[in-house]
């Protein structure tokens, strides 16, 4: 999947997760929750806070492993992410709870202290928010830290901490505004609550520690051809490896071409540097083959019917694609009295010169060699090829319906020479007359007259991009 998706996937797995844990605390049948009414000693109110976070760290440390692991496509990894993400979220969960309620039974301020205090209640309201959001994003923490703890990344690590932290921090804060806002006459206030709390917490969890991975990654790898198309790996390991091992970084699964350890990206000098290992069929960047490559962003690595395109932050172009505008046709000078096709004098009478059709005088007519070829009529709407492998080829559209566009068979514009174009790419609408290009999800994207675009009417003479075929739309 790609990282947008992962991200989007990791909060929808920390929301089901948060869910299910409330449903085991609350409506187990066999253990309550008791109110904190202040009849608890500590240790039974951390015993019972014990229970609530254990449950939840390891609840939402599976399910955002789970998304880990299948992002992979690895049955070994998603097996091995949650197994560590279960137990080092049950480990978060009490640590979380631990060192959280010694800060917060320690600064904690009663509501019963805040009502003789009036006039300073909302400060110490907002000061116990405070306080109990950093309880929990202790636990946040430590769900985050475990995402790189399986690969023995430390900037995975890291970026999960932080991302973790952030989503404890957000959903932690509920835990002491939700009792406010509930309506009145809610029968079990703390169970509901602490469900809405919980829920919100798992969420932003899984959110943020999606969101501080796509943000903060320096490189990565885009599968372009091959099983898995569009899914990307972030690069964050010192060395990172490549092969059909199911417990690859990179995992290249459906050719057995490619070794269990085809080829390794070592992290040195601030630069990634592909190796191959050895395999008979090789490594190639750029259709070059290598034994050691130092890459750069948009570098394209072969790897047996595989193509992986590699991208980097340091080594982006900085410098936008330029656009292929048509030029005007060359003026030819002239001068007062001579013809600019022949170039003989003209008749200063009737204007007729060496090249005047037939005697007439001003019907003139170039060269054969200077004129266009012409345009069949009816010849309908069409794209005519002006770059790339389909140079010079031109594909009818449909002039009523739509036209599909892609690398499979069955397209109607087919294009199975270009590897950057997705199997179902695109496709082409004609809307009341007008031609409507819509991009299908592509990997590498649309493009018309040099703007990457999602939807986008043609006019005669624009250029549609599909990978790196270039072509000019006719009518």
């Amino acid at each position: 999947m790609s990282l947008n998706s992962k991200v989007i996937m990791s909060f929808l797995a920390g929301t089901f997760s948060a869910v299910l844990a409330w449903v085991v605390i609350d409506f187990n049948g066999v253990y309550r929750i008791p109110p904190g009414d202040g009849s608890n000693t500590f240790l039974e109110l951390f015993s019972h806070q014990a229970i609530i976070g254990a449950i939840f760290g390891s609840f939402v440390g599976v399910g955002i492993g789970l998304v880990n692991g299948l992002s992979t496509g690895s049955g070994k990894i998603v097996q091995r992410n949650v197994t560590w993400g279960g137990v080092v979220g049950l480990a978060g969960g009490l640590l979380g709870i631990f060192f959280g309620q010694m800060l917060f039974g320690t600064l904690y301020k009663s509501p019963s202290s805040a009502a003789t205090l009036s006039v300073i209640a909302p400060l110490i309201f907002v000061w116990d928010v405070i306080v109990r959001a950093l309880g929990w994003a202790l636990i946040g923490l430590f769900i985050g830290l475990v995402q790189g703890l399986p690969s023995g990344s430390s900037r995975a690590a890291k970026h999960g901490a932080l991302g973790g932290l952030i989503g404890g921090l957000v959903g932690g804060s509920l835990f002491e505004i939700v009792p406010y806002v509930l309506p009145p006459g809610i029968k079990d206030v703390g169970v509901v609550s602490r469900g809405i709390s919980m829920t919100v917490t798992g969420a932003s969890i899984g959110f943020f520690i999606g969101l501080v991975e796509a943000l903060l990654k320096q490189a990565w790898i885009r599968v372009v051809l091959g099983r898995n198309e569009g899914k990307e790996y972030v690069i964050s390991k010192q060395r990172t490896t490549i092969g059909r091992d199911e417990l690859s970084d990179v995992g290249l699964f459906g050719d057995r071409n490619i070794t269990p350890l085809h080829a390794t990206i070592e992290f040195q000098n601030g630069r990634h540097v592909l190796h191959d290992g050895g395999a008979p069929i090789g490594t190639s960047v750029g259709g070059q083959r290598m034994t050691s490559h130092i890459l750069r962003d948009g570098d394209l690595i072969e790897i047996g019917s595989m193509k992986l395109e590699f991208h980097e932050k340091a080594t982006a172009s900085k410098i936008s694609r330029p656009v292929d505008v048509p030029k005007p046709p060359v003026q030819i000078p002239s001068m007062t009295g001579i013809c600019p096709f022949c170039g003989t004098k003209k008749d200063p009478n009737t204007g007729a010169c060496a090249c005047s059709v037939g005697g007439q005088p001003g019907v003139q007519q170039p060269p054969v060699s200077t004129m266009q070829p012409p345009i069949p009529s009816g010849a309908g709407p069409r794209l005519v090829g002006v770059s790339g492998p389909y140079a010079g080829q031109a594909f009818p559209l449909s002039a009523s319906g739509t036209a599909s566009v892609g690398r499979e068979p069955g397209r109607d514009v087919q294009l199975p020479m270009d590897s950057t174009v997705s199997r179902r790419h695109a496709r082409i609408e004609n809307e009341g007359g007008a031609f409507v290009v819509y991009d299908e999800g592509s990997s590498n994207g649309t493009a018309v007259n040099g703007m990457r675009v999602t939807r986008q009417q043609l006019a005669p003479g624009d250029t549609v991009e599909f990978g790196s075929s270039v072509f000019r739309f006719e009518q």
